[in-house]
């Protein structure tokens, strides 16, 4: 336990570092990343080629047009949910929209933290 009663963890520690010490150790980590990546690239990028029984996997084909419109999910011209709102899948979907912006929401102050 350090001083305030608080384990000294990984959080604590780096708290403890400056900012630019903070940096550095942000790019190490980052070149790090990149060097395992071009590490497994040289020595396991094969394995994408099979799949898990060994077998050679034919690569996949991607279209050569994607629609920008979907049949399935409704579009309007601001790409959001539009004029379909009273299908299921529009009610559901704004719904989930309202939770995800609840907190972001500007509310109304209460009473006592209104300016006078």
């Amino acid at each position: 336990m350090a001083g305030g009663g608080l384990p000294a963890g990984p959080r604590t520690e780096w708290a403890a570092l400056s900012s630019v010490q903070q940096d550095q150790l942000w790019r190490e980590r980052l070149l790090a990343e990149r060097q395992s990546q071009r590490r497994w690239a040289q020595n396991w990028s094969f394995l994408r080629d099979y799949d898990p029984l060994g077998n050679r996997k034919e690569p996949v084909q991607l279209p050569e047009h994607v629609p920008l419109f979907s049949d399935t999910v409704p579009n309007a011209s601001s790409q959001v949910v539009g004029s379909r709102l009273g299908t299921a899948l529009g009610q559901t979907l704004a719904r989930m929209d309202l939770r995800f912006v609840e907190g972001a929401r500007k509310k109304k102050l209460d009473e006592e933290l209104q300016p006078v």
